[in-house]
């Protein structure tokens, strides 16, 4: 099943990426409004996704009650493949880095980092062929 999800994923990622070069999107931002007895709420800032000109997600931003609740940036190498993910708290101090190596497309290692640059965790990937 994870095999299946791994070959899936980036077919669903570049019909993400081609929505947002067709539509010539920057950016995208959601806001939600909430009624409480059929009386209105104030309009909320909910999210925000930035993209690249490639169509890659470089960042988003997740708010709670207005506020800004996660905030995530990315990096990419030139095959479009994500090579940087980093988390950051509300006040934009880095709590966690993601960095991911590629060998012909495929991840061949992926390393966290806290937010002093302290190895968390390594994953390394093998792939057999037929």
């Amino acid at each position: 099943m994870i095999v299946l999800i791994m070959m899936v994923w980036p077919w669903l990622l570049t019909g993400q990426q081609k929505k947002a070069v067709s539509h010539n999107l920057k950016s995208t931002t959601a806001y939600e409004q909430r009624y409480e007895k059929g009386t209105q709420g104030k309009m909320l800032k909910e999210s925000e996704i930035r993209y690249d000109n490639a169509g890659n997600v470089t960042e988003e931003i997740d708010y709670k009650l207005g506020k800004v609740d996660k905030h995530l940036i990315y990096q990419y190498d030139e095959d479009n493949n994500k090579i940087r993910e980093t988390e950051l708290d509300a006040a934009g101090k880095k709590i966690k880095i993601t960095e991911c190596k590629y060998s012909d497309g495929l991840r061949t290692e992926k390393t966290v980092y806290n937010g002093n640059n302290q190895v968390l965790s390594k994953k390394t990937y093998k792939y057999e062929t037929y």
